[in-house]
């Protein structure tokens, strides 16, 4: 697969410059969408001076980067790379607002988006954004870091409510202003014919809801006329604001085409059986991917043994394909097919299996643990707020259940249903 990107700006209806920057390169797979901030021309320079040192670090680093295309994927080490590579474009915005008092205080938003073979990695920081488009379907990827999001992560104020509060364009985040910064990165895998949209604010300010930019981008199929028409109908809008859009699509490479699709299917069923799972239903496509990055997929030939009847078990395990055996003081008492799970709730509390747990044929499985979980919910505490409530939720159906079936009479050795066993 090979990405081909194309990109369109406008200074738009209100302003005299256009401090938006946008950079593409098809080769290194590198895409690039920065709105600057500051006054005077300080902002297309932060802008500019951002873009071009972030090209400058992908060039350096191509040796880094190439690694991850040849070797075993690490999707840490690349969330790290992409986080080394906007810090530096953030430091070089920094130091020119310090020793240049023309452009003090100035700063820029950024998102990035580099894509490597069947995977990318997005760096963000600001309220610039990145969607992806998936089988006709939009979910963006990107998290403004504005006062009025951060209220309503908080649970202050109501999502409905963030585009129309009074801190909607208030920056929490940004380079230049501060030295230290934070940066939010995410990596995915891609398919052929995902398209990612980047853009900036004056473009998604008017983007009411996913669906219409779903419609959008059905419309204009090809990428060379969606970003000119998305840009265009920013301006229509009002054009309050500089507007840029940069539309990427995945390409196929003949050659692999049969292979591709094989690939396109288990990543569709890896989000799948994930979403499946109570823990995780409805969560956006882009949560989904941080807690895919965070589990570890496992095969099983016929007669492995998963856990064993009073292992320690801390782990959530999702049958992704396959069938497995659930045996209770060694008599058979269920089974595990594709899309079922057990162990969730051990990721809050960590107990003893109360099952056996075989794989019955070849079989695969998504295994999260309890740490990994746990550095997931604690670097995103309002995603780790509503994970908890939905395990204190089934964990109180579970005691409920268990009292039940105690005062119906059930014999206390009989086993639990097969979904409480480990």
């Amino acid at each position: 697969m090979h990405p081909i990107g194309v990109g369109y700006t406008d200074v738009g209806r209100d302003r005299d410059k256009n401090e938006d920057s946008f950079y593409i390169d098809d080769e290194r797979r590198l895409y690039v969408v920065s709105d600057g901030m500051g006054g005077h021309a300080s902002g297309e320079v932060a802008s500019a001076t951002a873009i071009e040192v972030l090209a400058r670090e992908v060039g350096r680093r191509h040796p880094d980067i190439q690694k991850f295309r040849v070797g075993k994927f690490d999707h840490e080490a690349l969330a790290n790379l992409a986080r080394e590579l906007v810090e530096k474009a953030g430091d070089a915005v920094h130091e020119k607002s310090q020793s240049d008092e023309d452009y003090a205080g100035m700063g820029c938003t950024l998102t990035m988006l580099l894509v490597l073979d069947n995977k990318a990695v997005m760096a963000h920081i600001g309220d610039t954004r990145l969607y992806l488009c998936r089988d006709g379907k939009v979910s963006q990827l990107s998290t403004d870091h504005t006062m009025a999001q951060e209220l309503c992560l908080a649970g202050l104020i109501e999502p409905h409510e963030v585009m129309e509060h009074q801190y909607a364009h208030v920056l929490s985040r940004a380079l230049g202003p501060k030295a230290e910064i934070k940066i939010d990165t995410l990596v995915l895998d891609v398919l052929p014919g995902d398209r990612f949209v980047l853009c900036s604010d004056g473009l998604s300010e008017y983007i009411e809801d996913e669906e219409w930019l779903e419609r959008e981008l059905s419309v204009h199929t090809e990428i060379e006329t969606a970003a000119e028409e998305l840009v265009s109908f920013a301006n229509a809008a009002g054009g309050h604001d500089n507007i840029t859009a940069l539309v990427v699509e995945i390409k196929p490479d003949d050659p692999e085409i049969e292979i591709v699709d094989e690939m396109s299917v288990d990543i569709q069923l890896r989000f799948e059986a994930l979403a499946g799972v109570f823990l995780f239903d409805g969560l956006s496509l882009e949560l989904l991917a941080r807690v895919l990055n965070h589990c570890e997929l496992i095969e099983y030939e016929p007669g492995k043994m998963v856990i064993a009847e009073e292992d320690a078990c801390g782990q959530l395990m999702v049958v992704l394909q396959g069938r497995f055996g659930i045996t209770h003081r060694g008599k058979e008492v269920g089974f595990l097919t594709t899309g079922e799970h057990v162990g969730a709730t051990t990721l809050l509390s960590p107990r003893r299996a109360r099952g056996t747990l075989t794989a019955l044929e070849v079989s695969r499985m998504l295994v999260l643990k309890r740490d990994p979980f746990w550095r997931l919910i604690r670097s995103r505490p309002w995603l780790g707020v509503g994970l908890l409530e939905r395990l204190g939720r089934r964990l109180s159906v579970d005691l409920d259940q268990s009292i039940d079936r105690r005062d119906e009479g059930e014999h206390p050795s009989s086993p639990p249903p097969p979904h409480e066993l480990v």
